[in-house]
């Protein structure tokens, strides 16, 4: 990103939205693995959907403290997962 990295952004983020989550990617995971993900979620290059929607789960029931459907709960109402 131009003039800002995902880290600040994040950080950014979680100053003037407390209780929103937020979620890293990356496929420089080895700058993550020095430094760590600053207390924010991560996910790793490559990914599946099946990772990314564990990932958003996971946020939403801190979020809401209560379970929300997993992506294996959902599969039959939305096709077979993106690989």
């Amino acid at each position: 990103m131009p003039g800002i990295g995902g880290i600040e952004l994040a950080n950014r983020l979680r100053e003037r939205h407390p209780d929103l989550p937020v979620i890293l990617t990356s496929g420089y995971s080895h700058v993550l693995a020095q430094d760590g993900p600053h207390g924010f979620d991560l996910v790793r290059k490559p990914y599946s959907a099946s990772e990314v929607g564990k990932a958003l789960s996971s946020a939403a029931v801190r979020r809401s403290g209560r379970r929300v459907a997993s992506p294996a709960d959902t599969q039959d109402a939305v096709g077979p997962s993106l690989r």
